[in-house]
């Protein structure tokens, strides 16, 4: 018996001491504290949040890729190396921006997520019209999303919001997240033009379901392998409201 409670003494103590522990700060630019930012080790999972003198602790190992996820700060992924098991790491957020300037579109989609999403942003600020409010918060209906000239289309499904910006920028991030994680040849494989595939992932994300992911501010492989099997099954689809 007090062979057995050593060993699990021992077992206890040598997993406690392989646990190794990355500590930090984190600041905006202005160099202020910065509490409540979400830490997520992606190898792991783990999760944790920085008090309110902006410090963490996370436990980890070399190479670990740590992300950083606050609102309205850009996320940012930081990689573990050896020496910073020894020092503490300091790690700086820059405040995201979300000022959209009213200009009317006159051009076509470019295929960049951002950049399109603000031009659809400033056509709501300028021609906004019961028949958009009413796409925008209703199902819809294939005929109101059957493409014209120069527009942007609604995807099939339940549709994203364009009433905040904080919300769209989510939106944005996620969507940037699938186009980085699946590669640009990925969409164009499926027969899809550079300038249709910020569209598609629009389409194929409304009938996700995300909220984990808007959430904690990132996807998980399940969200991922979801978006291939709607994206597979969506392509035809898509091609039919050009």
């Amino acid at each position: 018996m007090k062979k057995t409670l050593l060993l699990f003494l021992f077992i206890i103590a040598h997993s406690f001491h392989a646990q190794e522990y990355i500590f930090g700060k984190i600041t905006s630019e202005q160099n202020i504290e910065l509490s409540g930012v979400l830490i997520l080790n992606t190898r792991t999972d783990e999760k944790t949040y920085s008090d309110s003198d902006g410090n963490f602790m996370i436990s980890a190992k070399n190479n670990d890729a740590l992300r950083f996820v606050k609102q309205k700060f850009d996320r940012i992924t930081y990689s573990v190396k050896p020496e910073d098991f020894k020092n503490s790491i300091k790690i700086t957020l820059i405040k995201s921006v979300v000022e959209i300037e009213e200009v009317e579109i006159k051009t076509k989609l470019t295929g960049n997520l951002r950049e399109d999403a603000r031009r659809v942003e400033s056509v709501r600020k300028v021609k906004l019209n019961k028949e958009i409010s009413k796409y925008i918060a209703e199902k819809s209906d294939p005929e109101i999303i059957k493409p014209r000239g120069g527009e942007f289309v609604q995807p099939v499904g339940q549709g994203f919001s364009v009433g905040k910006v904080s919300n769209q920028a989510d939106q944005i991030d996620l969507a940037e997240d699938f186009l980085e994680i699946l590669g640009e040849d990925y969409f164009t494989d499926l027969g899809l033009k550079k300038s249709e595939i910020s569209s598609f992932i629009f389409h194929v994300m409304s009938g996700l379901d995300l909220k984990n992911a808007y959430k904690y501010g990132y996807l998980k492989g399940s969200d991922i392998a979801q978006f291939r099997k709607q994206a597979e099954t969506k392509i035809n689809d898509f091609r039919k409201l050009k």
